[in-house]
């Protein structure tokens, strides 16, 4: 079982958190016809420096290296007693603390109180320009970069693992045209011939 980017206790664990409320939003999108990948940068703090999000707990914790989730300055790989998190989220303008969304789609997440400093950041600023963090397909899947030990076929290592779904995205998506496109699969399977649309990604 790969770890989940969320926890240590399994990426199904998130899988089964992210699953919930979900089957209504894929069903609007299954089949769903997409011109051109949509592409977000997400905002973890306002500007005056306040979470974004909805702080659901708040705990102790600290960051040791740049997130593996997605590559910016401002995110973190980080710690809570038995729990880690990846992507957190910091801002200039709040000292001490980093915000943990569970997904970009979702509007909730921890906030870590930090019990040491953050250590040296990736050198990338937010942009769209490295591998997306979060993807959402025209299929209906909503997807988030695996940050675990990931199987490979073909070469293309299970990159994103999809809530709800047996089904993972394998590689990233290419950019030769518009909309990206992207493999699925599920880890079962000896080849990968079937691609999907990806209809939002976020960075």
């Amino acid at each position: 079982m790969r770890p989940t980017i969320r926890l240590v206790i399994g990426r199904w664990f998130a899988v089964a958190l992210l699953a919930g409320g979900l089957s209504v939003a894929a069903a609007g999108l299954a089949g769903a016809s997409v011109s051109r990948t949509q592409t977000h940068i997400f905002q973890a703090f306002t500007a005056s420096g306040k979470p974004a999000i909805h702080v659901t707990r708040s705990e102790r914790g600290s960051c040791w290296v740049g997130s593996i989730a997605i590559n910016r300055d401002d995110a973190w790989r980080c710690a809570s007693g038995n729990a880690l998190y990846d992507p957190c989220f910091s801002s200039s303008k709040a000292r001490g603390i980093v915000v943990c969304p569970l997904a970009p789609w979702q509007t909730s997440g921890v906030e870590l109180k930090l019990t040491k400093r953050l250590p040296q950041p990736n050198p990338a600023k937010a942009s769209t320009t490295g591998h997306p963090w979060a993807i959402q397909t025209s299929s209906g899947l909503r997807c988030l970069f695996d940050t675990g030990a990931a199987p490979v076929i073909h070469n293309l290592p299970g990159s994103y693992f999809c809530a709800g779904s047996p089904d993972d995205l394998w590689g990233l998506p290419s950019r030769n045209s518009q909309p990206w496109m992207i493999y699925v699969g599920p880890p079962s399977a000896t080849k990968l011939s079937k691609r999907v649309s990806v209809t939002v990604a976020w960075f």
